[in-house]
């Protein structure tokens, strides 16, 4: 099973936006960028069937892109509380385990840092990494996810796909 952890795309910054946090919503600049990133990836691997997304306005939006880009139904997206800031790395796994339809599939959770750093070193069983605005890592289980049984794939970023 394959697991997509991506970081909403590029939004509004706090001290511009008016309004609460959980409704910053992305920039155009930061859709663009993710929807032309989505499609290049689509041509680079195999893609989730299923995403789950933080409640958030700009994870919600960032999840709209991906799920047009790869080619899903409004129904193969879900959110989830879980994935709301302050995620824990075992809620994710299970969140992840609980999504996927089967073994063999892949499932995007889409979310925010640090949690998204600090799941994929718990995920692999150790390391840093620094999640940019809309980068993904793709991190593979030889089964079922769990906590340093994960192996990362790949991890790229909107502004790495062409270099």
């Amino acid at each position: 099973m394959q697991v997509w952890l991506i970081r909403h795309a590029v939004a509004a910054e706090r001290e511009e936006f008016n309004g609460p946090d959980e409704a910053r919503p992305l920039t155009a600049k930061g859709e663009r960028q993710f929807r032309s990133f989505i499609d290049w990836l689509v041509e680079q691997t195999t893609t989730p069937s299923v995403i789950v997304t933080s409640p958030l306005v700009r994870a919600a939006q960032t999840a709209e892109i991906a799920r047009k880009g790869l080619g899903l139904k409004k129904k193969d997206v879900s959110e989830s509380q879980i994935l709301s800031p302050g995620a824990e790395p075992q809620a994710l796994v299970e969140l992840a385990r609980q999504s996927s339809p089967s073994i063999v599939s892949t499932v995007a959770l889409v979310g925010h840092e640090p949690d998204l750093s600090r799941a994929v070193s718990a995920f692999i069983g150790g390391g840093e990494i620094a999640f940019g605005k809309g980068f993904v890592a793709a991190i593979d289980f030889p089964e079922e996810p769990a906590l340093g049984a994960g192996r990362l794939c790949w991890f790229v970023g909107p502004k790495l796909k062409s270099g």
